[in-house]
């Protein structure tokens, strides 16, 4: 199969498995691969860092069978992937109630730009009770890296408010991660 007609242009993303709740986990990961292209021995090394942080901490059957609330996420992101893997890690919706989904996604569509070396970890309810990776954005749609290998998601099938048969997706702005290894003022995103 020629490299063009693959669904990713990086490698396939890591997959959790079928019953266990580690999206959270993958997301990071996921997210890092994208933002360093991490090579497979980099990433496995990123996945044990992460499981022996849990363990030693007691988090690890927690995190596997209920998965991981948005500020445990911030933790790991800081703690573990640190600095030396993602050098920005910025919520800019944080403490913003419900924002519309236009200005949501105009924030989102404005930091991913075609810059290299961006990702964006959206938390997801309604029909996903998810962690996700946004690879790209355009005006319908989003395409994801992710490890339950959701593809797409329809902008006409979206909302920031409350889902419904319609808008499925709900987007939880506030426990969105703008992800890059840039420094920068990432207030700009934010409206």
């Amino acid at each position: 199969m020629a490299a063009s007609s693959l669904p990713y242009p990086n490698p396939p993303p890591f997959q959790q498995g079928g019953l266990d709740s580690l999206c959270g986990l993958y997301s990071i990961i996921n997210a890092e691969r994208i933002i360093n292209h991490s090579s497979d021995p980099e990433t496995q090394q990123l996945f044990d860092d992460l499981i022996h942080y849990l363990s030693r901490r007691g988090l690890l059957t927690k995190f596997l069978i209920g998965g991981i609330i948005h500020t445990e996420m911030l933790v790991i992101l800081n703690k573990v992937v640190g600095k030396k893997r993602i050098s920005n890690v910025e919520i800019p919706w944080r403490g913003v109630p419900n924002p519309d989904l236009i200005s949501f996604w105009k924030s989102m569509q404005s930091f991913l730009d075609g810059t290299p070396g961006r990702a964006i970890i959206l938390g997801l309810q309604g029909y996903h009770d998810h962690w996700t990776v946004i690879e790209s954005i355009t005006n319908r749609s989003i395409l994801l890296y992710d490890s339950s290998l959701i593809q797409r998601l329809k902008r006409s099938q979206c909302t920031t408010v409350y889902a419904t048969w319609k808008r499925k997706h709900l987007f939880l702005p506030a426990q969105t991660y703008f992800l890059s290894n840039e420094v920068q003022d990432i207030s700009q995103f934010d409206s």
